[in-house]
C-alpha cells in the first residue's frame, strides 16, 4: 500500500489514525510479519542508508586443509556464502600480511616489510612512517569516519605495545588488543582493554613474555646468540612455563570479546565493524619451537581441553610434497635439507593435531558470533569474511614448520565470505589476494580509503554481478626474518616473483630461481627452471616479476 493509497484510505475512518494503526498492526500480526517489523528497523532506518555491519575474522597460519575441520565455517561460511579457492597472499608473514590487509597496499608500497622495526617492519614501522603512509591512514580510521562502530580484538602487527602497553592505534571505538610477546602464549598473556592492561594466567609469567618483546625492540638481536641472551634476560626461572587452565584459553577469551562486541553493537544505531585477529594456530613460539627452552608444554600450539584428544588419530596430510623425496633442485636456502626423521615427523604430527584443536576453538566462536547475530535481526544485514594472514608448511618440502617460503601451502589461504547478495554454496576460482580485502570492506560500507588501492573489490563477483579479471600474482619478501639466522629462520630469506594462470616463478635473492608447471605438478616438486626449453618462459616471467616488484594501483592488479 502506498503512501497516497494509505492516507486515503484511513480519511474514510471516523476515528482516523488510532484505528487506522491498530487494523496495521493487525496486518502485520496476522500475516507473521510483526517480528520483522521491530527486528529490524530501529537500526536499519537510521544506520546511513542500510549498510550492512561488516565482522572480519582474520586467522594465524591456518591452512585451506584445515577448513574440513571446522563445522560452523564450513556450514555457515562455506555452504552459506562463498568461497574465494585462489586467494593468496603475496608475502607469507604475519606483519606484512596484516599491514597489507590494513591498507590496501603491497609491501613495497606500503613501506611494512617485515616483522619487525629493526628490519623495516612492525607495528612501529605502520606508526611512525611520514605523511599519509602511517597507521592514521588506515582502514579502522576510514571505517570510523564512514560512520562505523569500529572494535579490534586479538593479535594486531608484530611488536605492538613493547614500548607502551597502553597505546591504542587511531580508528578503532573499542580496542581489546594481545600485547607481545605474551602474543604466542595461549594461557599467559597480557592484553590492553581501552587503555588499561589486564593479564590472564600467571601474571608474573606473562610480564616475562611482555618483557622478552620490550628487551628484543630497544636491544634488538644481532646474532642467535644476542637472541639466546635475550630470553636468559626475560625467563628466570628458566625451566618455567606458567599456568595452563582452561578459563584463560586465550581463543576462548578473545572469542568472548569478539562475541561480546557484536552483541552490543546490533543495539547501535551505527552499522559496525569488527576486526576480530585470532593468536591461532600459530604456534606458541616463545616457548621451544625456536629450541631455545625445551621443557616446554606440548603438543605446540596447545589445543583447548575440550578437544586434547579430540584428533588423536589424524596425521598432517601426506601430500606428494610431504618430506619431498628429492630436494635437489630447489633453492640453495632447501635443497640441502636431509629427510624428516620419524621424531620430526611425529612432532609435526602432534603439532598438526595442536593447531587443529585451536583451531577448532576459533571455530566455536564462529558459531557464537553467528548466533548473536540471528538473535539481533542482523545476520542478513552482515557480511562474514573468514581468512588467515598466511599459511603454513608442516613436512612439506621437507620443512617441519615455516611460512616464509612461497610454496603453495604457505601463501595459498582459506577465504570465506557470507552475507546479504553474496552466493551460497558457491566457489570463485580466479586469483585473489589479501589486498583485495581492503577495497571490498571499503566498497560495501561505502567508505573511503585515503590511499592508492593496490588490490581491487571482490563484491560483484560474490554477488555474481561481475567478474573479477584475468591477474598475474606478485609475490615478494623484501627483506629476511631476522638480520641473522636461527635453526627455524635460516630458510626466510628475500625473494620476488609472480605466479600467472599456468607457472610459479621466483627469484631469491641470493640469485637462485625457481619455475613450477602449476598445472602439470601442482604439490612443486621439479623446478624446471634450469630446462632450455623454458628459457623463454624464465625470460617472460622475470620481466614480468620485475615490473610488479615495482607497480603501483592499477599496475599491480
Amino acid at each position: 500500500m502506498n503512501r497516497r493509497s494509505f492516507e486515503g484510505f484511513s480519511g474514510r475512518f471516523a476515528v482516523g489514525g488510532l484505528i487506522t494503526l491498530a487494523f496495521f498492526g493487525l496486518l502485520m500480526m496476522v500475516g507473521g510479519l510483526h517480528e520483522k517489523a521491530w527486528s529490524a528497523p530501529r537500526k536499519h532506518l537510521s544506520n546511513f542508508g542500510n549498510r550492512p555491519n561488516i565482522v572480519l575474522i582474520q586467522t594465524d597460519d591456518l591452512v585451506r586443509g584445515d577448513i574440513k575441520y571446522l563445522p560452523n565455517v564450513k556450514r555457515f561460511l562455506q555452504r552459506g556464502g562463498t568461497t574465494f579457492t585462489n586467494y593468496n597472499t603475496p608475502y607469507p608473514l604475519c606483519g606484512p600480511a596484516r599491514a597489507a590487509l590494513l591498507t590496501g597496499q603491497l609491501s613495497h608500497n606500503n613501506g611494512v616489510l617485515a616483522n619487525f622495526r629493526a628490519n623495516d617492519g612492525g607495528y612501529y614501522r605502520l606508526r611512525d612512517l611520514p605523511g599519509k603512509r602511517n597507521q592514521s591512514n588506515t582502514l579502522g580510521p576510514w571505517m570510523k569516519k564512514a560512520g562505523y562502530r569500529t572494535g579490534f580484538v586479538g593479535k594486531y602487527l608484530n611488536e605492538y605495545s613493547t614500548l607502551d602497553l597502553t597505546e591504542i592505534p587511531p580508528g578503532w571505538d573499542s580496542w581489546k588488543a594481545l600485547l607481545d610477546q605474551s602474543t604466542y602464549d595461549y594461557y599467559n598473556y597480557g592484553m590492553n582493554l581501552n587503555g588499561k592492561v589486564h593479564y590472564w594466567g600467571d601474571k608474573d609469567y606473562a610480564k616475562a613474555q611482555i618483557n622478552l618483546g620490550t628487551l628484543s625492540t630497544v636491544n634488538t638481536p644481532e646474532s642467535f646468540a644476542e637472541l639466546l641472551a635475550t630470553f636468559h634476560q626475560a625467563f628466570d626461572p628458566w625451566d618455567y612455563f606458567g599456568w595452563q587452565r582452561a578459563k584463560d584459553y586465550t581463543m576462548d577469551v578473545n572469542g568472548k570479546m569478539a562475541n561480546d562486541f557484536v552483541k552490543s553493537s546490533v543495539k547501535s544505531r551505527k552499522p559496525f565493524f569488527l576486526y576480530y585477529a585470532t593468536p591461532g594456530p600459530h604456534a606458541e613460539d616463545t616457548n621451544n619451537i625456536q629450541g631455545l627452552r625445551p621443557g616446554a608444554p606440548q603438543p605446540d600450539p596447545r589445543p583447548p581441553k575440550r578437544y586434547m584428544h579430540t584428533f588423536d588419530n589424524v596425521k598432517a596430510p601426506r601430500t606428494p610434497a610431504f618430506n619431498e623425496a628429492d630436494v635437489s633442485d630447489k633453492a640453495a636456502n632447501v635443497k640441502d635439507l636431509p629427510l624428516l626423521t620419524d621424531e620430526q615427523i611425529d612432532r609435526v604430527d602432534a603439532s598438526f593435531r595442536g593447531r587443529l584443536g585451536a583451531a577448532r576453538s576459533i571455530d566455536d566462536q564462529v558459531g557464537k558470533i553467528v548466533k548473536s547475530l540471528k538473535r539481533g535481526h542482523e545476520l542478513n544485514n552482515t557480511i562474514i569474511i573468514f581468512t588467515s594472514d598466511n599459511g603454513y608448511l608442516q613436512g612439506e618440502h621437507r620443512l617441519a614448520s615455516s611460512k616464509f617460503l612461497p610454496f603453495e601451502n604457505s601463501i595459498r589461504v582459506p577465504m570465506l565470505m557470507r552475507g546479504p547478495g553474496i552466493k551460497a554454496g558457491r566457489k570463485i576460482n580466479s586469483t585473489t589476494m589479501d589486498i583485495d580485502l581492503t577495497p571490498t570492506i571499503l566498497k560495501a560500507a561505502r567508505a573511503k580509503p585515503g590511499r592508492l588501492m593496490d588490490g581491487i573489490s571482490l563484491l560483484a563477483a560474490a554477488r555474481k554481478k561481475g567478474k573479477l579479471p584475468y591477474r598475474n600474482l606478485p609475490i615478494e619478501a623484501e627483506r629476511s626474518l631476522f638480520k641473522f639466522t636461527t635453526p627455524l629462520t635460516k630458510f626466510d630469506l628475500p625473494f620476488y616473483g609472480v605466479k600467472t594462470s599456468r607457472y610459479k616463478y621466483v627469484h631469491w635473492s641470493f640469485g637462485d630461481i625457481e619455475l613450477y608447471d602449476m598445472k602439470k605438478d601442482p604439490y612443486e616438486l621439479n623446478n624446471i627452471a634450469s630446462e632450455p626449453a623454458m628459457a623463454g618462459v624464465v625470460s617472460k616471467l622475470e620481466a614480468k616479476a620485475s615490473q610488479l616488484s615495482n607497480c603501483k594501483g592499477k599496475a599491480c592488479r
